[in-house]
C-alpha cells in the first residue's frame, strides 16, 4: 500500500494530499562501510548467516533455510528474517512475470503474525508486517488500503517511537530509522481528507511526511531513495502551497540523491525519477515508485 523500498518498496498512488500540509547498465560499486549503529547485527548471532544471505541477495536459499530452522525450533528473529525473504522475493523484477505477488504478502502477513504470537509486540516484526499489510493493500486497490491504513501506521509509529535500534550488514535496514522513511511516504500518499478520516480513523499530512523524511534523511544519509522521498515531499508541499522556496529545496535535495551511489537496481530507477521530479515538480503529490514505474512501462510499451 504505502511504501516504500527500505524495505518497504513503493506506494500505492491515491489521491495526492490536500493543501494543508528499469535499471540502467551496471550497477555501482557499494559505498564503503557504514558505521555500526546502535543495534548493528552481532557476529555471534545464531542467525548471522541468514543475515549473510539477505547481503548477498541469497533470498530463495534464505527462505528455505528459515522454514528448515522454523520447523526445528521456531524463535522470534526467524519470523522477521523469513518475511524479509519473503518481502525481497515479491519485489523481484526477476520473478514478476511469475508469481503470485498477493500470495507473497499474504504469506509474508502470516509470518509476522506467528511470530508475534511468541513474541507480542516485537518492534522488527511489527515494522515487517506493516510492510505486509502495506504491500498486500498495493495489490488489492485503494478501498482496501483505506481499511489497513490505520493498523499500517499504528505498526509504524510504534517502531519509530521506540527506543529499539538494529541495523543489518550492510545498513541497508536500520531501523527505526526505515520507519520514519515509511511513515514520510504514507502521510504524503494517504489523502489529507475529513472522509479518510471516517473511514479510515487517520489521515495524510504533508507536515508529518516532511518531519518523518527529514529525520530519515538524517539517520542515512548516503541512502538515495531517502533523500528522494524528502524531495518529494518538498516539491509536493512547494506546488501544493505555492512556495516557491520550497519548490527551490525540493530541487536542490533532488540533485544532491543524484550524486549518492547506487548499489542496487531499485537505486537506478530512483535515479530517473529523480530527474522526472526535478523536470516535473507538480508530479511529486502522487509519486510513488510503483506508479511511476507502471507509467515508465506502459510508454515503453507504446
Amino acid at each position: 500500500m504505502f511504501i516504500l523500498n527500505l524495505w518497504v518498496a513503493g506506494a500505492l498512488a491515491v489521491e495526492p494530499p490536500a493543501d494543508t500540509a528499469s535499471p540502467e547498465a551496471a550497477l555501482e560499486p557499494a559505498p564503503p562501510a557504514p558505521p555500526r549503529w546502535p543495534g548493528h547485527v552481532d557476529e555471534s548471532s545464531p542467525h548471522y548467516d541468514l543475515e549473510q544471505m539477505y547481503t548477498a541477495q541469497r533470498h530463495a536459499e534464505g527462505l528455505a533455510e528459515s522454514n528448515r530452522r522454523i520447523a526445528a525450533a521456531p524463535d522470534k528473529d526467524l519470523y522477521w528474517l523469513k518475511a524479509r525473504f519473503i518481502y525481497e522475493m515479491g519485489e523481484s523484477a526477476e520473478e514478476d512475470a511469475g508469481q503470485d505477488k498477493e500470495a507473497r504478502y499474504k504469506e509474508m502477513l502470516a509470518t509476522t503474525e506467528a511470530g508475534l504470537v511468541l513474541a507480542p509486540g516485537d518492534p522488527h516484526l511489527r515494522f515487517a508486517r506493516g510492510i505486509a499489510r502495506g504491500r498486500l493493500g498495493t495489490t488489492r486497490g485503494v478501498l482496501a488500503s483505506l481499511f489497513m491504513a490505520k493498523d499500517v501506521e499504528a505498526d509504524w509509529l510504534s517502531v519509530a517511537g521506540s527506543s529499539w535500534s538494529y541495523a543489518s550488514i550492510n545498513g541497508s535496514e536500520v531501523l527505526p530509522c526505515d520507519a520514519h522513511h515509511a511513515l514520510s511516504i504514507y502521510y504524503r500518499l494517504v489523502p489529507d481528507l475529513w472522509l479518510v478520516q471516517v473511514v479510515a480513523g487517520t489521515r495524510g499530512s504533508l507536515d508529518k511526511s516532511l518531519s518523518y523524511a527529514q529525520h530519515a534523511v538524517t539517520c542515512k544519509p548516503r541512502r538515495i531513495e531517502v533523500h528522494k522521498e524528502l524531495a518529494v515531499t518538498q516539491l509536493c508541499i512547494g506546488t501544493k502551497r505555492k512556495q516557491p522556496e520550497m519548490v527551490a529545496a525540493g530541487k536542490a535535495t533532488a540533485e544532491r540523491a543524484l550524486t549518492l551511489p547506487a548499489v542496487s537496481a531499485k537505486h537506478h530507477l530512483d535515479r530517473r525519477h529523480l530527474k522526472l521530479l526535478i523536470a516535473d515538480p507538480k508530479m511529486a503529490c502522487g509519486y510513488s515508485r510503483d506508479g511511476q514505474q507502471d507509467l515508465d512501462e506502459k510508454k515503453i510499451a507504446k
